[in-house]
């Protein structure tokens, strides 16, 4: 069966194509063009109504589920209920493959936990048809935990992972650059008694030790496994130095310029929060996206913890005229797809490639509109 997209701005990775149009054959990109060389209507012809038709958009690092299955303080709902609310929250978003980033850190916040981790893991290796996305699974190591790097080998020897990252949250690091910062923050989101970040101290300092094993063993077998590695929160360039030979390939949130510039230098993907961009800043105080982006050491963006973001970080690059809307979308779609390896099939609007896209709408206010959602040439969304 073949669809023909036609009156639509296609947007390639290196430019735009006004007026044209696209035609996919069961799940891929048979042809695109110029409206002078479209073809005649097929068995199926959808109008573009003028909007914007782009690849669906690939985030690496979205949390959003958590909040899901505890919308409030041990308030939980089921994982498939979490995970069924998710897939129309992230289509509706414009997200085509979404790897949801969950934690393995000793339970640290709330429903952080390795029962969540393992749930969503499982669910995931089941038949994923009903669902209107790709959904993958970003595990997320806290390098103190003992129980999760024990988790995280299985999960990587079971191939039930899609991507890693490597996180250490103590104090003096990336996110608390003090012992008074991690305090007041844990105790801020977690309603933790002194009593007891005391003893969440004294594990991860009798933790450090073993850290530097970790990272290697941890390195090691997801690069036999050809898992995309990365790093969260890289403060300093010196603290970057070290994953490329680790096989790390991404720096997740890097807190400073000098850690982003120093990445971007060593090939490693700078991914950055859309959130970030839409916001105007970083809601830690850190790097601020934006002057990432124009200083060019930002290759991706992603969700972070706000879906709905990607799309508004594109368009709202292209309104401020810091990058044109080729270069802003590829930080979306193609190049989170190099960054784990499935730009081949996925990330661009080409002739082969898999057809996962979206037709967007522009707004007067507020985010750009999804219009439909395709997902390996199958409409899976439709909005009015």
């Amino acid at each position: 069966m073949q669809t023909l997209i036609h009156h639509a701005t296609l947007v390639l990775p290196d430019r735009l194509i006004e007026g044209g149009w696209l035609l996919i054959e069961d799940k891929s990109i048979l042809d695109l063009g110029e409206e002078a060389t479209c073809p005649g209507p097929g068995s199926h012809t959808i109008d573009g109504e003028a909007g914007f038709l782009l690849p669906g958009l690939i985030d690496l690092h979205c949390d959003a589920i958590e909040r899901l299955v505890e919308p409030r303080p041990k308030v939980h709902f089921d994982i498939h209920i979490a995970l069924q609310e998710a897939d129309y929250r992230l289509a509706g978003s414009g997200i085509t493959c979404e790897f949801h980033a969950v934690s393995l850190n000793d339970d640290e916040f709330g429903v952080r936990t390795d029962k969540l981790v393992r749930d969503l893991s499982q669910i995931l290796q089941e038949d994923q048809e009903e669902h209107l996305i790709r959904h993958k699974l970003h595990a997320r190591l806290e390098l103190s935990s003992e129980r999760g790097n024990a988790i995280i080998e299985q999960m990587i020897a079971q191939r039930e992972c899609d991507l890693i990252s490597l996180m250490d949250h103590s104090p003096g690091q990336g996110q608390y650059p003090s012992e008074k910062v991690f305090r007041e923050y844990m105790a801020f989101t977690t309603n933790r008694s002194d009593a007891e970040i005391d003893l969440m101290l004294e594990m991860k300092r009798s933790q450090q030790v073993y850290v530097p094993a970790r990272i290697t063993r941890i390195t090691n077998a997801a690069r036999e496994a050809g898992l995309a590695i990365a790093t969260h929160d890289d403060d300093t360039a010196s603290k970057v130095e070290q994953w490329p030979e680790l096989g790390v390939s991404i720096s997740e949130f890097p807190t400073t310029m000098e850690a982003a510039q120093r990445a971007h230098e060593l090939g490693l993907a700078v991914c950055m929060g859309a959130p970030n961009v839409v916001r105007g800043r970083s809601s830690g105080g850190n790097l601020s996206a934006s002057e990432g982006i124009k200083a060019g050491v930002v290759d991706v963006l992603c969700a972070d913890y706000h879906p709905s973001s990607m799309l508004g970080a594109v368009f709202g690059l292209t309104k401020q005229q810091i990058l044109p809307l080729p270069e802003a979308t590829r930080l979306v779609t193609l190049n989170p797809a190099c960054a784990v390896h499935l730009d081949q099939e996925y990330g661009s609007l080409e002739i082969g490639k898999v057809a996962d896209m979206i037709l967007v709408q522009p707004a007067k206010q507020g985010f750009p509109r999804v219009q439909r959602l395709f997902l390996a040439g199958e409409e899976k969304l439709k909005l009015a």
